[in-house]
């Protein structure tokens, strides 16, 4: 990975106490069960997971799949593997690196959440060659990412107003906006958000003006100093140009949350025969 990546052992231990939109919504899960259905029907049941994500693997398991998970720590697949899933099975782990890595399979079905959040910008290139490698013929690389919309600057104070006229009654503050905050003032230059502490500071102030209430204010502020390393947060656009370089966008699918169409579900497939 990068030499700083936003993924440590601190936020490993506390990732159960974490809500979606960090992880996704089980109507986000069932658009990736759409796919595993579909190639399980044509006897196509090999599976990569980047990542340790625990949804993934029990709904996995569920249907029986081959499930193979490539992460850069064993450690943090262990400590995710004891969080709670439905439905539990075989499944073989590779300590690996997603932009290096030589797994000696290819699969039908490359899953990732938030897999290009975690990176710097500049490794996507390596990140999308790798996988492209990874991927049988007529395979898909399907991934979950939050990405902007518009290309201005977030306004917390606006977002918090949104969210207890709109959503309160349903999500908290964390679900419903998670992703405006972890989007606040990134670079413009390099779409990376390295300075959490400006994220905290706009985050008191609205706390301290009335408009958060304590309790979404300490959820909030209790997530972020899980946070290490960059955060990278690129125009919806700016990430679809980047992708379209290795492989075809099939489609998009979103969930049915507040957060969801922030967070688009891309279905691809590989470009040439080989990179």
């Amino acid at each position: 990975m990068t030499k700083k990546v936003n993924w440590y052992i601190k936020k490993a231990k506390n990732w159960k106490n974490l809500t979606a939109p960090a992880r996704p919504w089980p109507s986000e899960v069932a658009w990736f069960e759409k796919y595993v259905l579909d190639k399980k029907k044509e006897g196509k049941k090999d599976v990569l997971i980047l990542g340790s994500t625990v949804e993934f693997r029990s709904m996995l398991h569920q249907h029986k799949m081959n499930v193979h998970v490539v992460d850069f720590s064993s450690e943090f697949y262990r400590i995710l593997s004891k969080q709670h899933m439905d439905h539990e099975g075989r499944e073989i782990f590779y300590k690996q690196n997603w932009l290096t890595m030589n797994l000696g399979k290819k699969f039908d079905l490359i899953f990732g959440d938030w897999v290009f959040g975690v990176l710097n910008p500049k490794d996507y290139d390596n990140l999308l060659k790798s996988v492209a490698k990874h991927l049988k013929p007529g395979g898909y690389f399907i991934v979950r990412q939050p990405v902007l919309l518009a290309d201005k600057p977030m306004d917390i104070d606006k977002v918090a107003r949104e969210h207890y006229k709109k959503y309160a009654g349903k999500y908290s503050f964390y679900e419903s906006s998670a992703h405006h905050v972890y989007h606040y003032r990134p670079s413009p230059k390099t779409r990376i958000n390295d300075n959490l502490d400006i994220t905290r500071e706009a985050l008191k102030k609205a706390y301290q003006f009335g408009l958060l209430r304590q309790k979404d204010y300490n959820f909030f502020i209790k997530a972020l100093s899980f946070e290490s390393g960059t955060i990278s947060v690129f125009l919806k656009k700016e990430l679809e140009s980047k992708i379209k370089k290795y492989f075809k966008i099939i489609t998009e699918h979103h969930g049915k949350e507040a957060s969801s169409p922030w967070f688009p579900i891309y279905v691809m497939s590989r470009k040439g025969k080989g990179l």
